[in-house]
């Protein structure tokens, strides 16, 4: 019986535009601001019209950086936090710093109106996670030396949000690198995860209790964290990067119990070796500081989009902090006969990078996703192009 052809899958490339030249944000939100059914992105003080993102427009006081400075927007989200049909624009300074929302003021234009999320955010990489069950999306950070969580107050949205503790206070602080949320141990509940282990969540949240804390090692301290099961076995695997202003991206393979034990084991498989002068795949670089999981090429399977950050501690700081600014996507595969898997690197661009928070989605609507990054060499969107 003659064997089945397999059909050739498309090459895919990105087009790469440069938005702006400016530093104003190592972080991007994409939303649709002016309600024209097209993604717009938003960047520190700006937000360019979509989808040829040539028209911007002050959100607020515009303002762009050296980029031997710092920004006052390390993460960017956007969404509807007041519940009238607009997406607001999300922002997370300095860590440590407060994080704000700001109310996208519609048709009137002008400054939007901004409002305090929380006084303080630690950890370097806070984002928004789907933690608990039917509720809103929240945000996960560090504060008063504690990890934990915050959610908004029902029907009070100009209202600060209330912190939610999971842990006792420890070594955590602003500039603590790594965390996630994801269900680790399969009972239906998203975990909060870090560089040295994962938090389990309880049955019940009555009382804020403080939740069980599993040791393991993801690392140094990276940035965004993600639970995946890499290798369809049907245990929850960890995704991070290993050091967030060095080198290191791994996938740690969720294993039984040793003998005699009740924690899982964790196995390392290394994405991006954190040995500086090992190529995978003839591929290295350093300061990984911000990850995305998504399906770039449309196959079921979730790829790895991360690359690196340019100048994280200026011109001088950090290993290799002039060379390429590379951004790439790693696909991954999984051999149907020995289950092996693997990730090919992909290479978007090599004069961008990464910020500390990037996003991946469908910015042209042709249903493919594409990249939008914000940083210190600027504002970019790359878009998909598919070649049969």
């Amino acid at each position: 019986m003659p064997a089945k052809a397999v059909a050739a899958q498309p090459a895919i490339t990105f087009k790469k535009q440069i938005v702006d030249g400016k530093f104003y944000a190592e972080s991007i939100a994409a939303a649709d601001v002016n309600q024209d059914g097209q993604p717009d992105l938003v960047v520190g003080s700006l937000w360019w019209a979509g989808p040829v993102f040539t028209k911007k427009t002050e959100l607020r006081a515009p303002h762009a950086y050296d980029k031997e400075s710092y920004s006052d927007a390390f993460i960017s989200d956007a969404g509807d936090v007041d519940g009238d049909g607009l997406p607001d624009a999300i922002q997370i300074g300095w860590p440590g710093r407060p994080a704000h929302w700001l109310k996208n003021p519609g048709k009137a234009g002008g400054d939007w109106p901004r409002f305090l999320i929380h006084p303080y955010v630690g950890t370097e990489s806070p984002h928004f996670v789907k933690l608990l069950a039917g509720q809103p999306d929240v945000l996960i950070f560090s504060a008063y030396k504690k990890i934990g969580y915050a959610t908004r107050q029902p029907g009070k949205p100009e209202a600060p949000w209330s912190f939610h503790a999971i842990s006792p206070e420890g070594a955590w602080q602003r500039y603590t690198h790594g965390i996630g949320a994801g269900d680790i141990n399969g009972d239906g509940r998203a975990d909060l995860l870090t560089y040295n282990g994962w938090w389990e969540q309880p049955a019940s949240l009555a009382g804020d209790p403080l939740w069980k804390f599993h040791a393991a090692d993801f690392g140094k301290g990276g940035a965004q964290m993600y639970v995946y099961d890499v290798n369809a076995d049907g245990r929850a695997d960890v995704i991070t990067s290993i050091e967030a202003h060095k080198y290191g991206v791994s996938w740690f393979e969720q294993l039984a119990p040793a003998a005699g034990a009740t924690e899982p084991t964790w196995r390392e498989h290394a994405i991006l070796s954190r040995e500086p002068a090992e190529k995978l795949g003839d591929v290295q670089f350093s300061q990984p500081h911000a990850t995305v999981l998504a399906d770039i090429d449309g196959d079921g399977l979730l790829d790895v989009v991360t690359g690196k950050r340019h100048w994280a501690h200026g011109s001088k700081g950090d290993p290799e902090p002039n060379a390429p600014a590379v951004l790439y996507w790693f696909k991954l595969n999984r051999d149907p006969v020995t289950k092996a898997v693997t990730y090919t690197p992909r290479l978007v661009d090599d004069d961008s990078g990464v910020g500390t928070q990037f996003v991946v989605t469908d910015l042209n609507g042709d249903g493919l996703p594409d990249i939008a990054v914000g940083n210190k060499r600027g504002v970019f969107a790359f878009i998909q192009q598919r070649t049969p």
